[in-house]
């Protein structure tokens, strides 16, 4: 498994027991990734004990993700076609996806299955998430 794969692996550690496996899933085959992609907007299976909603500037954001072990580079799960299955700097990814007011459902991973950002276009919609070490 490549660091892309464990990233988005690992993002499945955020949802609901019994969508877990649906996600990780749906990741490989280009068909199931990109109904998933597409499904993203419409995400409600965020498991509430790892996520704390956010509305934060793209610099106070990544402050608050490099004070709980975020690198300078993430990789990206996004519904933005542009945007998915890259890796990027971190601080480039937030002003893009925060600051830029992105219309696109993504998911920010720093490390894998412990720390990520998930981004709607709904500001009511973001979360910082985190599982404890």
């Amino acid at each position: 498994m490549d660091e892309r794969e464990e990233h988005e692996r690992g993002l499945a550690r955020f949802l609901v027991g019994e969508w877990r496996a649906r996600f990780r899933e749906s990741l490989a085959p280009a068909k199931r990734r990109d109904t998933l992609r597409s499904q993203l907007p419409h995400l409600t299976h965020l498991d509430p004990r790892f996520a704390t909603p956010v509305q934060q500037s793209a610099s106070e954001l990544g402050a608050q993700l490099r004070e709980k072990g975020a690198g300078g580079r993430c990789y990206l799960l996004s519904e933005d076609p542009e945007l998915d299955g890259r890796e990027i700097a971190l601080d480039e990814a937030l002003v893009a996806i925060v600051d830029g007011a992105s219309q696109h459902a993504t998911f920010v991973s720093c490390l894998p299955g412990h720390l990520a950002y998930f981004h709607e276009a709904d500001p009511g919609n973001r979360y910082l998430l985190e599982l404890p070490s």
